[in-house]
């Protein structure tokens, strides 16, 4: 049945909570090498701030989608990031509109700060003192005859154009119309950007030739750094012998292997004429350090403070000045210029043809299953990506369940993800100090002569795992509950210490959770995982973006299963999704009501004790309304509300009444299989694809224990591989307290709890 309270509060920190800061950059993709400078200062300044980390991939749409959760979200103090200008750039006017300070360590373009209002302060020199500083370490170099090239990239063409400008102030005007490679290849793809020539005789300069050789001595190439050294290998192997100077973004340690010439590409290094790479003074991680530093030391002096009043401290802390716009004060900072290590051929194929680093484990879905799953793995030393869209839609279960919570299920091995859920939880022992939202209100399951069997088996083994529960006759069920009709009723489970959570808050709690030890939020759709036979990792292609990869995915996309391709359940295999609805009532009669599941007639309902439609009842009934897309609304209709009313009224007969008020009403979709379990596991033996989907309506209270399982299950996957992941000491791999048995012969699709 549907698993989500009405109310969907958020769970934001509370006292005692540290304040928690974003992190915004590439930690996965062909800039993921930056990313690590940002891993490294929140793991070293994690003491005042609770750091979150999300992984814009260095895309600009990207980065705008998370800038609108982030500020959406409204729990952070401020943001670290994001590494790449063009991210920044979309992202920025998003923090500026809400008031939320950004600390820039490493984006360079100039002018990101023109229309900051105070919100911004940038702790790197840009790109227009790089170009000036570039120029002038080559002409110190005794250079008098040298050409600009780029990659291919909006970035590295900018960058070229920066130098040209840069040049035009120290000499007098150069001609224009220069043709220069884009690094597609040494004999195609050129465009028309004017080059940078020294005097006396600057030459136009064709794609690159053996006559460039010739005409220059030396070759400033702009671009990232997979993109530069790309263009640099074909220069070379086109026969250019002259020193290489390369801009910022090569200024990381696999550079040097990347620059290196890869089989069939001449024989020699790359470095024979010689390499340097343009590096912020000091090495861009000082400039983060410095910046998480300054902001740790600003929150842990006061953690309350936020807005201008926080980034004022900030620059209080700060190791260096800043102007009234939040750029660093002239002669703070600047460029230093660093030879590039020789590499061999020998020594490049480790990087050749992949560049930018895998997760251990990618969770497809934030519903409570695939957070529960990502807070498991990253306890345990995973390197975890949390990917899941960020655009304000609720599409996942999770949003729209009704959230009961209880120990006993008719089928024996829901009945023990149940139980261990209740030890991991739900139990008092496992609730205290209650981050989910619990409210204890007791809990009937009706049963009729064909579940009474199972239900005799239920109420021993709670017993005997130490929750209470009895069996109680219609008799005593009628006497106990005035406002619940006992037609058709052969025995209910009762319960005492069971009830409801609240299903978003206690996903936002397990997403807090892995985010807290280290795994990253992607903001994406996964149209396709790619898993050939043999192959060592997954390819995951996203919406926005492009493909990711890891040594294992955990697909928990609940209804969302179907349409992602590449995978055991793709298409109709996944099941059936099927509408839920429910509402909510008011009636004096619904005074002392326990939650309550009929496995006889197939309706459930539950109090609501607070927030919206509090001192109201849910009742909701089955519908027939299958293959319909993932989401929900907070609506329901007229013809809605009278269909549940009709139904329902055979169990609580106050339904029927015309006083009876409606209050609200949720509607959302579950994914229901053919053998009424859910798809959990690996997907087919030696798969590095791990399946958590598919709970036909009880997947949330028994997501903590399913989300155990399928973390066991991706540890698997990456202990096979022989990956190096790091393990918190007490985990128990291999050791989960109970498998799956066969699908049982009996099945209840029309009941839903």
């Amino acid at each position: 049945m549907p698993e989500a309270s009405a109310a969907g509060a958020g769970a934001g920190a509370g006292a005692g909570e540290l304040p928690r800061g974003a992190v915004v950059g590439p930690f996965s993709g062909p800039r993921a090498v930056w990313g690590e400078h940002l891993e490294r200062a929140a793991e070293r300044y994690g003491k005042a701030v609770t750091w979150e980390l999300y992984d814009d991939r260095g895309e600009a749409e990207t980065a705008r989608q998370i800038a609108e959760a982030v500020v959406a979200e409204g729990r952070h103090a401020l943001v670290v990031g994001h590494f790449n200008s063009a991210g920044a750039a979309a992202a920025l006017p998003v923090y500026r509109a809400a008031g939320l300070p950004v600390l820039l360590p490493l984006a360079t373009t100039p002018g990101l700060l023109a229309d900051s209002a105070g919100t911004l302060l940038r702790w790197c020199p840009d790109d227009r003192a790089q170009a000036v500083d570039l120029l002038a370490a080559v002409r110190d170099a005794g250079h008098t005859r040298f050409a600009v090239t780029h990659d291919g990239s909006a970035y590295g063409e900018r960058l070229a154009l920066l130098v040209r400008d840069a040049s035009a102030v120290a000499r007098p005007a150069l001609p224009s119309g220069a043709v220069v490679s884009d690094g597609s290849g040494p004999a195609t793809g050129a465009v028309p950007v004017p080059a940078v020539l020294a005097e006396p005789s600057p030459e136009v300069l064709d794609v690159p030739e053996a006559r460039t050789a010739a005409a220059v001595t030396a070759l400033v190439v702009c671009g990232t750094h997979v993109g530069a050294a790309r263009a640099g290998r074909e220069w070379r192997a086109a026969g250019f012998a002259g020193a290489f100077w390369f801009t910022d973004d090569c200024a990381v340690d696999e550079f040097a292997e990347l620059l290196g010439s890869p089989a069939g590409v001449g024989g020699a290094s790359v470095a024979v004429g010689g390499a340097s790479v343009a590096r912020m003074r000091g090495g861009p991680e000082a400039h983060v350090d410095a910046a998480f530093a300054a902001a740790a030391a600003a929150l842990s002096e006061d953690p309350g403070r936020t807005g201008r009043t926080l980034l004022a401290a900030v620059r209080a802390h700060a190791d260096r000045g800043f102007t009234a716009l939040g750029e660093p004060e002239a002669g703070s900072v600047g460029w230093d210029f660093v030879p590039v290590p020789a590499v061999t051929a020998a020594e490049t194929p480790r990087t050749a043809g992949r560049h930018g680093r895998a997760y251990d484990v990618i969770v497809v879905g934030a519903g409570v299953v695939g957070a529960a799953t990502a807070s498991a793995l990253a306890r345990h030393g995973a390197r975890v990506a949390l990917v899941a869209p960020m655009d304000g839609r609720q599409d996942h279960a999770t949003a729209w369940s009704g959230g009961l919570v209880r120990s006993f299920e008719a089928d024996p091995y829901l009945r023990g993800l149940a139980l261990r859920s209740h030890q991991l939880a739900w139990g008092p022992a496992a609730l205290a100090p209650g981050p989910y939202g619990f409210m204890t209100t007791g809990s009937l399951v009706l049963c009729g002569d064909a579940d009474l069997e199972q239900a005799e088996k239920g109420v021993a083994e709670l017993n005997g795992a130490g929750v209470p529960a009895e069996l109680l006759d219609p008799g005593v069920l009628g006497a106990r509950f005035p406002g619940l009709s006992v037609d058709g009723v052969t025995a209910a489970v009762w319960e005492p210490e069971a009830g409801y959570a609240d299903p978003p808050r206690t996903a936002r709690v397990y997403r807090d959770r892995a985010l807290a030890h280290g795994a990253r939020l992607l903001p994406a759709r996964v149209r396709e995982l790619d898993a050939p036979p043999g192959a060592d990792r997954v390819r995951v292609l996203l919406e926005p973006g492009g493909p990711v990869e890891a040594f294992a995915v955990v697909l928990a996309a609940g209804g969302g299963t179907g349409e992602i391709a590449g995978h055991r359940l793709s298409g109709a295999d996944a099941g059936r999704t099927k509408s839920i609805r429910y509402g909510f009532f008011h009636h004096p009669a619904t005074a002392g009501l326990p939650t309550v599941v009929d496995m006889v007639s197939g309706v459930w309902g539950r109090p609501q004790l607070t927030g919206e439609a509090a001192g109201g009842y849910m009742a909701g009934r089955p519908v027939d309304e299958w293959d319909v897309p993932p989401g929900g609304e907070a609506t329901l209709t007229d013809a809605h509300v009278a269909y549940i009313r009709q139904g329902a009224a055979a169990r609580w007969p106050w339904l029927a009444d015309p006083a009876t008020r409606f209050l609200g009403g949720r509607q959302g979709v579950d994914l229901y299989t053919p053998h009424a379990r859910p798809h959990l596991g690996r997907e087919r033996a030696g798969s590095r694809i791990v399946l958590a989907t598919g709970w036909s309506g009880a997947g949330f209270k028994t997501a903590p224990a399913a989300a155990e399982l399928a973390a066991a299950e991706a540890l698997d996957v990456l202990d096979g591989a022989h990956t190096r992941v790091g393990r918190r000491d007490g985990w128990a791999h291999g050791t989960a307290p109970f498998a799956a048995p066969p699908p049982s012969e009996r099945s209840s699709p029309e009941v839903t709890p």
